[in-house]
């Protein structure tokens, strides 16, 4: 099956150009870390995009939900090694 050419040395790209491109998408990670990421996960908004944006009230309600789950587990956990009495007919 055929389906395309061998590209020669010369379109292939260069070290350079494979350098800068790796270097774009780095800052770019980073960016989208810094603005998006830590506000709408974490509620960490370091730059204040996330507050505008409304993904800060995101990360919140996602700790809030959190810290629920977890006292919701803690206290399953309490019940469940606590010995219940036993019901006499």
């Amino acid at each position: 099956m055929y389906n395309s050419n061998i590209p020669t040395q010369s379109e292939l790209p260069t070290s350079a150009q494979l350098l800068r491109s790796t270097i774009i998408a780095i800052v770019t990670a980073a960016l989208l870390l810094v603005t998006v990421v830590l506000p709408s996960e974490y509620a960490i908004d370091p730059t204040g995009i996330g507050k505008a944006l409304g993904l800060t009230e995101i990360g919140e309600i996602k700790a809030q939900l959190a810290e629920e789950a977890e006292a919701d587990a803690k206290a399953d956990r309490e019940t469940a090694t606590t010995p219940q009495p036993a019901s006499s007919p």
